[in-house]
């Protein structure tokens, strides 16, 4: 009897062990808003796959299973201010630092200004954007420096991120300048050729040739976030990966394939 006993209690242990093992290893799920992409007629499109390769990176180094939300980017920050999940791809500003709790920086960011027409025009400084209107993607900062700007020496006007329509804008002088935002590329001229094969096969824009800035007018960088007091314990989980991710050198790679 003692021995049957004793066998119970070992297999009881044995399963309590197991499923001690299992729930560590149990994957936490959490809502991750990434923002919509849209082609050049404003239509929705699949995601980057560097940026899903990306995301998954992170899935495997956290433990972590992302119920992955692609939404317009307002919305986006809407529903992470609810605390319904966390968000990908935040730029900091002082509005957002108060209400949101940031990750360490993913990626940097170097912010490119997009004209049309000659002269094409020098913008180097901030100074010289003084009384232009820029065009930016809707519910897009694009940094401190950007936002200590915004509406003092330059006029912003949102709109759809990916449009015609804010290129026809810049054609027909309803806007000065196009601000783009790009993780790679870093050499004007790379910059130049980029946008203007983005453009190069859509009959509106196929004899057209936009110009690029000879360097970034700003430097911004992407991040994860929630709301403050939310999920903070999954963004430091993420904290660790991004660390871990730049030691190795794997973090580094992915980020070089994603522009």
């Amino acid at each position: 009897m003692t021995k049957v006993y004793s066998y119970c209690i070992l297999f009881c242990m044995l399963c309590l062990s197991m499923a001690t093992a299992g729930s560590a290893h149990a994957q936490t799920a959490v809502t991750l808003y990434i923002q919509e992409n849209l082609d050049v007629n404003g239509s929705p499109i699949p995601p980057d796959q560097n940026l899903m390769e990306l995301i998954n990176y992170f899935e495997r180094t956290t433990n972590l299973q992302f119920n992955k939300m692609i939404v317009p980017w307002r919305r986006a920050q809407y529903e992470t201010l609810q605390g319904n999940g966390i968000i990908y791809g935040l730029s900091r500003n002082p509005d957002r630092l108060s209400r949101f709790h940031y990750s360490q920086a993913v990626a940097s960011q170097t912010i490119w200004a997009i004209t049309y027409g000659k002269p094409k025009p020098k913008y180097k400084t901030i100074e010289d954007l003084r009384g232009k209107v820029i065009s930016v993607g809707r519910g897009f900062s694009h940094g401190m420096e950007f936002e200590q700007a915004r509406d003092i020496i330059f006029k912003v006007e949102e709109d759809a991120s990916f449009t015609t329509a804010r290129f026809n804008k810049l054609i027909n002088k309803t806007n000065d300048l196009i601000l783009w935002p790009l993780r790679v590329l870093k050499d004007q001229s790379e910059v130049e050729t980029y946008i203007n094969q983005v453009f190069a096969n859509y009959s509106g824009f196929k004899d057209t040739h936009f110009d690029v800035s000879d360097q970034p007018l700003f430097y911004d960088t992407e991040h994860f976030a929630s709301a403050k007091g939310k999920f903070e314990d999954i963004i430091a989980k993420i904290d660790k990966a991004i660390v871990e991710g730049k030691k190795s050198g794997e973090l580094s790679k992915l980020l070089r394939a994603y522009r």
